[in-house]
């Protein structure tokens, strides 16, 4: 599976076979941040070190920023859509895909120190 295609799915970085998350719908908050402990193929822990996904706040912060300018490029550019207007559905978009922005946050994050391994079993 390639590496995009995995980021995607919320594979685990190492195999990318096993499912990062408990739930795969980010929309049932009870289980949005429940992650099996490892990785149910390859035995990766989940969670390296106590308190690792605090840095998972600046990838949030990078993908709201670019969610941020396509809504700009769509709501103002294209559809002519500006001002307070373009405010409220910007803000409406971002607390829709809130979920969704927290757990790629964490995929996009474990992914930068967890490096793929085609051997691990």
């Amino acid at each position: 599976m390639s590496l995009l295609i995995a980021l995607l799915k919320m594979k685990c970085p190492r195999c990318r076979k096993g499912s990062l998350f408990v739930e795969p719908n980010p929309y049932k908050l009870k289980y949005l941040s429940k992650m099996p402990a490892q990785c149910a193929h390859c035995g990766q822990l989940t969670e390296p070190e106590p308190a690792f996904y605090y840095g998972a706040m600046y990838s949030s912060y990078f993908i709201c920023i670019a969610i941020c300018f396509l809504n700009f490029f769509v709501f103002e550019r294209m559809l002519g859509i500006s001002g307070i207007y373009f405010l409220i559905m910007n803000a409406f978009m971002l607390i829709l895909l809130w979920p969704v922005i927290f757990r790629y946050a964490r995929v996009v994050y474990i992914y930068f120190f967890v490096r793929y391994d085609p051997s691990s079993k």
